[in-house]
């Protein structure tokens, strides 16, 4: 399977329980939990379709990583600006906004890249 249509069947998986639990409170009238989930499972969506980029071998490590922040910045980031989980009012808010979304992914980015390398160390899974 191509490396798009891998990415594309993950972020239909991801966003499916999503899509799940928004039909369930579209069901029960709560909007807001309908746009919350539609955000959440948008995230999820473009997670799983990105996830196939460290799967491109001819590309460096370097250069995966700056294809992830790229994306990253042109899917999710768009996401979190637009779906009001955090104000954004002023030019203030918009950077406070970028320098979150910056630090959380470097968070997650190393945090998982050094549980990936342990894992490997001791050829776990």
């Amino acid at each position: 399977m191509s490396l798009l249509k891998t990415g594309f069947v993950h972020g239909v998986k991801w966003f499916t329980p999503f899509g799940f639990l928004a039909t369930y409170q579209w069901w029960n009238g709560s909007m807001e939990g309908v746009h919350n989930m539609l955000v959440y499972g948008g995230m999820a969506f473009f997670l799983g379709l990105t996830s196939v980029i460290y799967e491109v071998r001819q590309w460096s490590f370097r250069k995966q990583i700056l294809i992830h922040w790229i994306t990253m910045h042109v899917t999710i980031l768009p996401l979190v600006i637009f779906s009001g989980f955090l104000p954004v009012t002023s030019l203030q808010d918009a950077l406070l906004v970028y320098l979150k979304f910056n630090m959380s992914g470097l968070i997650l980015f190393s945090s998982s890249y050094l549980i990936q390398k342990a894992r490997r160390q001791t050829k776990i899974l």
